[in-house]
């Protein structure tokens, strides 16, 4: 079966009824697929965020505890949790990653200018301690306005890639562009099947073949400035260390959403406990 017949499969499934293993079977016959893979070095920061206040762990800021990850995510099926972050090229400030972050996690933000309020938000700043790679997830037709030159670096590599095998392009293309198509969704309707084929073809590509996670760009800040990035529970325990949280309220009034103020800043202690201070600004 070519890969467009198996694409054509895929898009007439009726995901509503939870085709968990015909999905999974059909992403595995695609077999050979061309992705960008993305290696995130020692010293490169990750900023995690919970709709939250109070966290006293490490765990807390981590990925979701297995037992309670009950729903797809756009990365992470019931069977499989995963963590969840934000990157931003090395030029860019943290505070980026902190507006991604805030913009995915946060309920009060996504619900509009309609809507005004305050939310309290934890973020957790994770340090990468050993090489992460991640399969990134683009496409040319996806975020093509965006402001977020790591983006528009990772398109070039991925043409580029395309241009040194020719014969293959268009089937690599075909699959490229659905799955960057999948994981850019707006789940407008709030059904997590929306999200099956992203957090199923998340589980092939860390199960079969190996990859510590996925890369895409932040449906909810419409591809701007950063990466949103999935990884595994196994590459966060043996990869990565959180080596500070800082907790905050959003201030929202229609479509001005401010980030700061009542801040406190947390230290991560040897038993893996978060003491917090006061931050005066």
């Amino acid at each position: 079966m070519d890969k467009q017949t198996i694409i054509n499969r895929l898009e007439a499934l009726d995901l509503s009824q939870y085709p968990y293993f015909e999905i999974r079977e059909l992403i595995r016959e695609l077999g050979k697929v061309g992705f960008v893979i993305f290696t995130l070095h020692p010293g490169k920061t990750i900023t995690r965020a919970r709709c939250d206040g109070n966290l006293k762990t490490v765990s807390d800021l981590s990925y979701k505890p297995q037992q309670y990850n009950k729903q797809c995510q756009r990365a992470s099926t019931p069977m499989r949790t995963m963590f969840y972050g934000c990157i931003v090229p090395e030029e860019q400030n943290i505070i980026d990653t902190r507006f991604i972050s805030a913009c995915e996690s946060s309920s009060l933000i996504r619900e509009g200018m309609e809507t005004s309020g305050e939310q309290t938000i934890t973020f957790g700043k994770w340090e990468v301690i050993e090489d992460i790679h991640l399969l990134v997830v683009i496409h040319k037709d996806y975020f093509h306005d965006a402001d977020n030159s790591l983006l528009g670096e990772l398109k070039i590599a991925y043409e580029d890639f395309l241009m040194k095998y020719p014969d293959a392009a268009k089937d690599i293309d075909i699959s490229a562009k659905y799955f960057a198509k999948e994981f850019s969704k707006k789940n407008e309707d709030g059904f997590d099947y929306n999200y099956l084929i992203s957090a199923i073809f998340t589980e092939v590509v860390t199960t079969d073949h190996a990859f510590d996670g996925v890369m895409y760009p932040s449906v909810q800040t419409g591809g701007q400035l950063g990466f949103n990035v999935a990884i595994t529970p196994d590459a966060v325990d043996k990869k990565m260390k959180l080596v500070v949280a800082y907790e905050t309220q959003i201030k929202k009034i229609g479509e001005k959403v401010h980030i700061g103020g009542k801040s406190k800043k947390g230290t991560i202690l040897q038993d893996y406990t978060i003491l917090y201070e006061n931050i005066i600004e």
